[in-house]
C-alpha cells in the first residue's frame, strides 16, 4: 500500500499573534516535533508499507528549508488565509497516486510517532475507507483517508478540515483510541 503523510504547516496562527510553529517547545520548534514523529513512522513502518512519502505544505521559508534538507517533498501554500482546506487541496492534488493519505497538523507537539503507527496499521487491518484518532470520543488528528475520499476531500472549503468527510461517513471510519489526551493538543496560545 502506497501512503502519503501530509504536514499541513501553513496556518496563520492568528489566535496565538505570531508563527506559533516556530514557538518553542520542550527545546525545539512546535512543527519540528510533528516532522520528527513523522519520519520515525516512517521509519518503522518502511517494511510494512510498498511506499510511504512524507509531504509538508507550508508558507514559512524556514520550514520548507527544514523538510527539504531532510529529503522531504514540500509544497508552499500562496493562499493560506483560505483556510486548513487549501492546504488539504495541495497536499492531496500532488499525492494523488497514493493509495491513501493521511493529513497530520503540526501544532500537536505531543503527538507520537507510535501514535501515527498505530493509526496506519489499524487503518491497513480495517476495511474501512477513514480511519483517525480519539481521545475518549472526541476525534482529533491525524486522521486518513483511503483514494475513494480524495475527491470529497477536495470540495473541501475555507477552515473546513477532513472531519466534515469523516461526519458524513462514520460507518466507514475506524476510531484509533489514543491513551494520553496529551497527544490530541493542539497548541493555539503561548504556553
Amino acid at each position: 500500500m502506497k501512503i502519503a503523510m501530509i504536514m499541513l504547516a501553513a496556518g496563520n496562527s492568528r489566535r496565538f499573534g505570531g508563527n506559533k510553529l516556530l514557538y518553542e517547545v520542550d527545546g525545539m520548534p512546535m512543527y519540528l516535533h510533528a516532522l520528527e514523529q513523522l519520519r520515525k513512522a516512517k521509519e518503522s513502518l518502511q517494511e510494512d508499507l510498498t511506499e510511504l512519502k512524507i509531504t509538508v505544505v507550508t508558507q514559512y521559508e524556514e520550514i520548507a528549508k527544514t523538510a527539504q534538507a531532510q529529503g522531504i517533498q514540500v509544497l508552499f501554500n500562496p493562499h493560506p488565509e483560505l483556510g486548513i482546506s487549501s492546504s488539504i487541496k495541495i497536499g492531496l492534488n500532488a499525492n494523488t497516486d497514493a493509495d491513501a493519505q493521511l493529513f497530520t497538523v503540526s501544532d500537536q507537539p505531543w503527538l507520537s510517532w507510535r501514535t501515527i503507527c498505530e493509526l496506519i496499521r489499524e487503518f491497513q487491518n480495517s476495511e474501512k475507507g477513514i480511519a483517525c484518532v480519539s481521545y475518549q470520543g472526541k476525534m482529533g488528528n491525524p486522521c486518513i483517508f483511503r483514494k475513494k475520499y480524495y475527491e470529497e476531500l477536495s470540495k473541501l472549503e475555507g477552515d473546513r478540515g477532513g472531519k466534515k468527510v469523516i461526519m458524513k461517513h462514520p460507518e466507514d471510519t475506524q476510531i484509533i483510541e489514543v491513551s494520553d489526551e496529551r497527544e490530541l493538543k493542539d497548541i493555539d496560545y503561548k504556553l
